[in-house]
């Protein structure tokens, strides 16, 4: 498109040439946490706290730039991530850039330590299928989710290296907090204990 407004963050096709530096696209839920992952982003790369540049407008997302590091927040939800994922791509798409993505963040875990860094191999959605799935004109799509291997292994070493507890693993997305994850303290629980536990151990096989 000649024009292209990204609304959701505050851009437009225009602002892309400010982008062709980026290598690395960092991205998590809240906006207090990839704020002061931005600062440590600097910190890490010796930059001063000056080169922490925040773009966009921050009303849905807070988006700042550090050297080759794209730094955003994501909110909560995949709708909102798809939002975040579809304008971001299309900036780097016009600026030229190309940059490895991660996404960073809490989890629960099934067969590991707590506070285990676990880095992912593919993401599964919360029917435990290898694909994310949404509706397009109606009618459902489904697209693969499967990550890069050369980045997993590279994040694993570099996590190896830093003495953490690490392990490689799948990530289970789901669509709502509360039904989609067996959880027993939302408004509509028509599940029990029982089978909760039974999904459980279904995702651990």
């Amino acid at each position: 498109m000649e024009t292209d407004c990204l609304y959701h963050l505050g851009l437009d096709k225009e602002n892309a040439a400010n982008f062709s530096q980026v290598k690395y696209v960092c991205i998590g839920g809240t906006n207090d946490r990839m704020t002061k992952f931005a600062h440590q982003v600097a910190k890490t790369l010796e930059l001063p706290s000056s080169d922490v540049k925040s773009v966009g407008q921050h009303k849905r997302y807070v988006i700042y730039l550090v050297g080759p590091v794209l730094v955003c927040s994501h909110g909560m939800g995949g709708p909102s991530i798809s939002i975040l994922l579809n304008e971001i791509a299309k900036l780097l798409k016009y600026a030229k850039a190309d940059a490895c993505w991660i996404r960073m963040g809490t989890c629960g875990g099934l067969d590991v330590a707590p506070g285990t860094v676990v880095v992912s191999s593919q993401s599964l959605n919360g029917a435990l299928e290898p694909f994310h799935q949404t509706i397009v004109l109606g009618k459902r799509v489904q697209r693969p989710a499967v990550f890069d291997d050369i980045l997993t292994q590279s994040l694993l070493d570099k996590a190896k290296e830093m003495d953490l507890e690490c392990a490689v693993g799948k990530t289970m997305c789901c669509d709502d907090f509360y039904e989609g994850q067996g959880r027993l303290d939302g408004a509509i629980c028509e599940y029990n204990e029982s089978d909760k536990m039974n999904f459980l151990k279904e995702a651990r096989e």
